[in-house]
């Protein structure tokens, strides 16, 4: 189910649209305890770059409309496990 916003002078966004907006401290607040969690359960630092680039993925799911914290904690377990296979 799409749900719908209204903007500014009627015009209206489905959900997935607002997520193309700036994300707000309470969406970075959930994508950083998802890589938070992924940083410890491997032991990399938040600052090392495979887990910049899981980061990345994240907010651009998320900007997608992917917000399910299991969704996203998987993709980047998966992501993650990958890069080091390569």
């Amino acid at each position: 189910m799409i749900r719908s916003l209204y903007v500014g002078n009627g015009a209206m966004l489905d959900c997935q649209s607002a997520h193309l907006q700036a994300l707000d401290s309470d969406d970075l607040s959930h994508l950083r305890a998802i890589l938070n969690t992924i940083c410890s359960e491997t032991g990399k630092p938040l600052r090392a770059p495979e887990t910049q680039e899981i980061a990345a993925l994240l907010i651009s799911l998320y900007r997608r409309g992917v917000a399910d914290q299991h969704k996203l904690l998987s993709v980047g377990r998966l992501a993650l496990a990958r890069k080091r296979r390569l």
